[in-house]
């Protein structure tokens, strides 16, 4: 039952196309390199107000592009040499073959569709609010895969001209930029004889060489898919390396993408892992985004509604929230709360059409059928769609209704064409 998974926090489809060393070697960075390192160091003035206009019309044109997985419309407003630049920054100098796996990285990251934002291919986008994060202009971003669930990420911009390119990428569950984690992953492709110098990134003891050697190992499984896999490695290692940040985001990672699916037999490890998130990940990532999941597990609602409050907190407000929350206070029992936090969300974006599917349970749930009936009316009225007999038969919870007084009136509203 994942209520929010969205976008993975590691550009793995991305990242699975880097083998070191199958890259042949390159000569050391030009003058023309060290300029695109000086343009992405170079922190942004505020932005103007003609600006910000620019910059939300940049934000809702990539949602677009992303929602139509339009390949080439997204990479032209992505700046993968800046990204780059951020990843491979002083903390990789002096490595053997950097040289190679930079320019591999750039490869990567640069072949598949959508770039580095691979991942929110497809997915349904919309531009919450303008702000900015380490001394960057931002857009954050609301995210609902196909698959179900949201998630929320920032995208870091750089003015070029008078529209912007982005930078990074910042996901609010893991408090993670996909800079960092692209450098932790390019580290571990380096050859042992720099284990010392992936020691000092990932914050592991220098002569802890069979952490490293495990980091590697399920990171290799996980950017092939093998989740289950990657799991056995996770969950065989000593106790020490179980709170390490790095090994717990693999962990937690399989286990969402093995939930609800064939291959998810393992409700009490998964539980084990979202429980342990707020102190392993820490007070800056939004793991509240997550630990939903653990209080609907189990059936623990008052929680959940104050987890999804929390959220709101720090993504500002979100209609879609307000949905969470107002099916989340129809199970608790509380119609009347249900249907005011449908309805602001509603009202607050007509478009989002789980407000009018919460707002048709409510009153199913009820058992109001009149209302029921004013739901129907009123949606048709909105947005020119008629529910018919085929469409809520889908649905058990509408079983009743279906048979009742007041959808017979309904049919005879709309007769079948």
């Amino acid at each position: 039952m994942l209520i929010v998974v969205g976008a993975v926090v590691l550009p793995i489809a991305v990242l699975g196309a880097l083998a070191v060393p199958a890259f042949q070697s390159i000569q050391k960075l030009a003058q023309e390199e060290k300029q695109k390192r000086a343009k992405a160091a170079q922190v942004v003035k505020p932005l103007t107000a003609e600006q910000k206009v620019a910059l939300q019309a940049f934000g809702d044109e990539l949602a677009e592009a992303l929602a139509d997985e339009d390949d080439e419309k997204v990479k032209s407003m992505l700046d993968s040499a800046a990204l780059a630049e951020r990843v491979f920054d002083d903390r990789l100098s002096g490595v053997p073959q950097v040289a190679d796996v930079k320019r591999g990285f750039f490869s990567g990251i640069t072949k598949n569709p959508g770039g580095w934002l691979h991942d929110l291919m497809g997915a349904d986008i919309k531009v919450l609010r303008l702000h900015e994060r380490e001394g960057l202009p931002a857009v954050l971003l609301r995210i609902k895969p196909e698959g179900g669930g949201v998630n929320y990420v920032d995208i870091l911009v750089r003015p070029e001209g008078s529209t912007f390119r982005a930078v990074d990428m910042f996901t609010y569950m893991y408090a993670s930029l996909v800079s960092d984690e692209a450098r932790n992953m390019m580290a571990m492709m380096l050859p042992d004889s720099a284990a010392g110098k992936l020691a000092a990134l990932l914050g592991i003891s220098q002569t802890d060489t069979e952490m490293v050697g495990h980091l590697k190992s399920a990171g290799d499984l996980l950017r092939a898919g093998k989740y289950k896999e990657a799991l056995r490695v996770c969950d065989a290692l000593p106790a020490k390396y179980r709170t390490n940040r790095r090994f717990f985001m693999m962990r937690l990672q399989a286990h969402m993408a093995l939930s609800g699916t064939d291959d998810d037999k393992n409700d009490a490890a998964y539980k084990e892992v979202l429980r342990a998130a707020p102190d392993i990940l820490g007070k800056d990532s939004t793991t509240d985004l997550i630990m939903i999941d653990l209080f609907f597990l189990d059936n623990q609602l008052a929680e959940a509604d104050a987890c999804i409050q929390r959220v709101q907190k720090v993504i500002g407000n979100d209609p879609y929230l307000k949905v969470l929350r107002a099916n989340t206070r129809r199970m608790m029992k509380d119609y009347a709360g249900a249907l005011k936090l449908a309805h602001e969300a509603q009202q607050e974006e007509p478009g989002l059409y789980e407000a009018v599917d919460a707002r048709l349970s409510i009153r199913a749930d009820q058992k109001d059928f009149a209302g029921l009936l004013e739901e129907l009316r009123a949606f048709k009225k909105t947005s020119g769609v008629t529910l018919t007999r085929d469409t809520m038969a889908e649905d058990a919870q509408f079983a009743e209704f279906l048979a009742s007084p007041e959808f017979a009136t309904w049919e005879k509203e709309n007769p079948a064409k």
